[in-house]
């Protein structure tokens, strides 16, 4: 099993991105936070779309699904384990720069 989870859930309007950001932060849901705009999913084209990417250990992973889904915004929640193997370097990490 993975220890740490991605959970992604797409959010209409700033204002609301950043309270439920701030309720899962004060909450200790999650490690990591990521907020960015992002396509709108929905018709409603007059407010900006916020994708909040979060990550959260997997014992956390139930709790904040939860919370997000108690906001009553509705926003669909996608969750994904990180995998990963200590023995290898990350992607990004490219060891011939100076």
């Amino acid at each position: 099993m993975a220890e740490f989870i991605e959970v992604r859930a797409t959010i209409e309007g700033h204002e609301r991105a950043a309270v439920l950001a701030n309720g899962i932060f004060r909450a200790g849901l999650a490690t990591s936070i990521d907020i960015a705009e992002t396509p709108h999913p929905t018709a409603h084209h007059d407010e900006i779309a916020w994708e909040l990417t979060l990550i959260t250990t997997a014992s956390q992973a139930p709790a904040l699904e939860r919370h997000i889904r108690e906001t009553g915004l509705g926003s669909p929640i996608m969750s994904r384990p990180l995998v990963t193997n200590p023995d290898t370097l990350p992607d990004w990490f490219d060891a011939e720069q100076p």
